[in-house]
């Protein structure tokens, strides 16, 4: 079975608007935290309050990252009801996520060492309160353990803090192959579906279940899916997660988003609209063939098959070869000329380091993987047949 290739579209636009937060972030850091004494254009106040925000919100990005896993992994699954996928991609899953990531702090690493960090240099233009990321502690013995022990398993995040995400991608990952091994054919799934939305309503763990529901829905046995594949019905579920995923890093109050606040002194607003609007999102994507064959494009598919090296790499470059150029033009462009040349180029760089860090890492990586699974339990399974014909679909390539 290949690849859902606008999927992986989805994955790449996704890939991208984190790209476009975190330049956000460095250079227009009142659109983030709301601060008017930090603001360098008029234009930054409606983007921050308004659905323009899409254009750089990565924390919406990353629910969509979340759901699109928790589909992605589950789907050959239901599908053909063979555990070995599962058991394959359990295995597989911890070293899929470290190789590519561990060699992001490692790059991370070296320009820190280099002295190549010029984020602290510029957020006294910028105005920017983001954590300087290379102001963490130089040492190897902690680089290893940062970027192999605690990123997957205590959420953390020095040297490349986008990295934030991954202990929530191997806990979830692990959590759907534990959840489909124990009840995937079974009909009480659709109750602890339930108390599974119930007991994670706020937090980005939802995502997960979110997109393994989706997948149920759509390959166990019938499209169920297809029921509600109406061209308004699309309109409608893509408007309002899209609406809800637009849903500000700034207070909501006195914007078009108060409406979506209740009394509670706990409740995580952010990631419960976030997580809400990726899952309607995928839902109008898996339903529409325009999107698809949008998401599907060219330059989207491509997209998708860096989308990982992208995510990996972007931050150390901007914080690096991004400030220091910012720095350089300061003293001779005016801010807004400045920072959209300083975006054009870093930008270019980023994508072609980006392409790069995937040819020599990621695709590495995932061949090495992709070999080791057809011997390991493709090669085993035919080994056990006696003169079968049947096609084996346990996991063909690594699941991503």
């Amino acid at each position: 079975m290949k690849k859902i290739v606008y999927l992986d579209g989805l994955r790449g636009l996704a890939a991208f608007v984190v790209v476009i937060a975190h330049f956000v972030q460095v250079f227009m850091p009142s659109v983030i935290e709301g601060r008017e004494e930090i603001r360098h254009f008029a234009f930054e106040e409606v983007l921050a309050e308004t659905p323009l925000n899409l254009l750089f919100n990565g924390n919406f990005s990353v629910c969509l990252f979340f759901a699109l896993s928790g589909y992605v992994l589950s789907w050959r699954y239901f599908r053909t009801g063979d555990r070995t996928i599962l058991y394959s991609a359990a295995i597989r899953r911890y070293f899929r996520l470290a190789g590519p990531a561990f060699a992001s702090v490692v790059i991370a690493y070296v320009c820190m060492i280099a002295g190549w960090g010029m984020f602290d240099d510029v957020r006294g233009l910028t105005g920017s309160s983001m954590p300087d990321p290379f102001a963490a502690d130089a040492s190897l013995l902690t680089m290893v353990k940062e970027g192999l022990f605690h990123t997957f398993f205590t959420y953390g995040a020095q040297y490349n803090p986008v990295l934030w995400t991954m202990t929530y991608e191997l806990f979830g990952s692990l959590f759907i192959f534990a959840f489909l091994l124990l009840c995937g054919r079974r009909r009480i799934r659709f109750v602890l579906y339930a108390a599974l939305v119930c007991w994670l309503l706020d937090s980005y763990y939802l995502a997960f279940v979110i997109g393994v529901l989706l997948s149920d829905l759509q390959h166990s046995g019938r499209d169920r899916l297809a029921r509600v594949r109406r061209p308004w019905i699309n309109a409608v579920l893509l408007a309002a997660g899209l609406f809800f995923g637009s849903y500000p890093y700034i207070h909501p109050a006195g914007t078009l988003y108060a409406v979506l606040l209740w009394e509670s002194s706990k409740f995580d607003f952010f990631v419960f609209y976030h997580v809400i609007g990726a899952g309607l999102v995928l839902t109008a994507v898996l339903n529409s063939s325009r999107l698809q064959a949008l998401l599907g494009s060219k330059w989207c598919a491509y997209l998708g098959k860096i989308s990982f090296s992208l995510y990996l790499v972007h931050f150390t470059i901007l914080c690096t070869f991004g400030c220091f150029l910012f720095l350089q033009l300061s003293a001779v462009l005016p801010y807004g000329i400045n920072l959209l040349i300083t975006f054009t180029v870093t930008l270019a760089f980023i994508m072609a380091f980006a392409h790069g860090f995937y040819r020599l890492v990621d695709a590495v990586i995932l061949d090495m993987l992709s070999r080791w699974n057809k011997r390991m339990f493709i090669g085993a399974k035919r080994a056990g047949k006696k003169g079968g014909t049947k096609p084996v679909s346990a996991g063909e390539q690594a699941m991503d």
